[in-house]
């Protein structure tokens, strides 16, 4: 069989994913009519930094005892950020639906070297998918009572509802036009990247993590890189094994970001962003909350699970 055509990008490799959970992702956006929710953040997939959950996929599903995929708990926080030119807002917030994890999302025109992150902005998480490759039902949602009674999922459980939505969200993405693909396969995984970008010089970049993370650690931007305008993102879903939604977005912009502890000015993150440079068709209560206009620029950083092709 010949080698697969996608490289590493500064020799990273695919993060394999650890035992013990679902932990993958990290500003993670709850969609829902309720604007109070109140679900339980413990043993969930969490999975995704900006976890996309859809609007009824089984809205009859407890909320308890999910699988914590994501990269990182979710904190509640007034919805006023005070964004300013060198402080990436408080991103730990409620804001009607949409629930965004500490120092990921930000308007594109506050990122510059000496912009300080939040104080419990996190990267990593120890708690990941772990791949399984004795899987090989489809995602589709005809197949969630398999793949709950499989994994002895309770029915009426937070982890059934997540199972549910990730399957709904593989059938009925947001943007139809858009290339994209869920998959449990990174092999599969690189295929549709290059495919997708029509390259066979195709490369990817992981945010990698320098020494141990601390949720004390001020990070401040040191360093900024161009990748590329033409990107494929994947990003790691609320799964009982390790599945990602890869997609190539339009209109945007892939960078690298060398972050600096702020206290002794040591390498500590270097981190992937992606910005998306045309907004206008977004929420208007994205802009609500990062205090800035309808159609500007917007980022967030990929954490150390997610992966960018480019």
């Amino acid at each position: 069989m010949a080698a697969d055509p996608v490289t590493m990008n500064d020799r990273a490799e695919l993060p394999a994913s650890q035992e013990n959970g679902f932990d993958s992702s990290s500003y993670a956006l709850h969609w829902g009519k309720n604007p109070n929710p109140s679900p339980s953040e413990e043993n969930g997939f969490d999975a995704s930094s900006y976890a996309l959950h859809w609007k009824n996929a089984n809205p009859s599903l407890s909320e308890e005892n999910g699988f914590d995929a994501s990269s990182y708990a979710l904190h509640w926080k007034s919805a006023n950020p005070s964004p300013s030119a060198s402080l990436v807002p408080e991103a730990q917030t409620r804001h009607w639906h949409i629930k965004v994890k500490t120092g990921m999302l930000f308007l594109k025109k506050i990122l510059h070297v000496g912009t300080i992150l939040p104080e419990g902005t996190m990267f990593a998480r120890a708690d990941m998918p772990k791949p399984d490759s004795s899987v090989s039902t489809p995602l589709e949602p005809k197949y969630f009572a398999t793949i709950v009674s499989r994994f002895k999922i309770p029915y009426n459980s937070m982890k059934a509802k997540q199972v549910a939505e990730t399957l709904h969200s593989c059938v009925n993405p947001i943007d139809r036009e858009e290339p994209q693909v869920c998959t449990s396969s990174r092999k599969a995984m690189a295929r549709f990247a290059t495919t997708a970008l029509g390259s066979n010089l195709t490369q990817a970049a992981l945010t990698k993590i320098h020494g141990h993370e601390s949720p004390t650690t001020r990070y401040v931007v040191a360093q900024i890189a161009q990748l590329s305008n033409h990107t494929v993102a994947c990003h790691p879903m609320d799964f009982p094994y390790e599945v990602f939604y890869c997609h190539r977005p339009k209109e945007v912009q892939a960078l690298r970001v060398q972050l600096n502890d702020m206290k002794n000015g040591m390498t500590r993150v270097t981190a992937t962003v992606m910005c998306h440079m045309n907004t206008s068709n977004w929420d208007k209560e994205y802009f609500e909350l990062l205090g800035g206009e309808r159609g500007e620029p917007v980022c967030h950083y990929m954490p150390q699970n997610y992966i960018m092709f480019y």
